[in-house]
């Protein structure tokens, strides 16, 4: 097992997560740590088409607003998004969006 992990491309600020979310997280047995690390590190998701990462990849650059998408064993889909200026990350299920 390799002990690599990619660089980080943002920081996250506080971090916020709503009920339902946490619910739907328990529910899938997923934690809210590992979708926060692959967010930071720039893997925002399957669900993620090129346009949409490729405006995340600018976003950065300029300390903008990131957004990731990942989808949960039941099909939930939680979004994180990280504000423009990086001071807040909110994890959320899509239909509270």
């Amino acid at each position: 097992m390799s002990g690599y992990t990619r660089p980080i491309k943002f920081l996250l600020g506080k971090v916020y997560i709503t009920p339902a979310a946490v619910e739907a997280l328990i529910r899938n047995e997923e934690e809210l740590m590992h979708l926060l690390k692959r967010h930071r590190e720039g893997d925002y998701g399957a669900e993620m088409c090129y346009d949409d990462r490729v405006v995340n990849e600018q976003e950065i650059k300029r300390g903008g607003r990131v957004l990731s998408s990942y989808t949960l064993k039941d099909s939930t889909v939680i979004w994180i998004v990280t504000s423009a200026g990086w001071q807040e990350s909110l994890a959320m299920i899509r239909e509270e969006y």
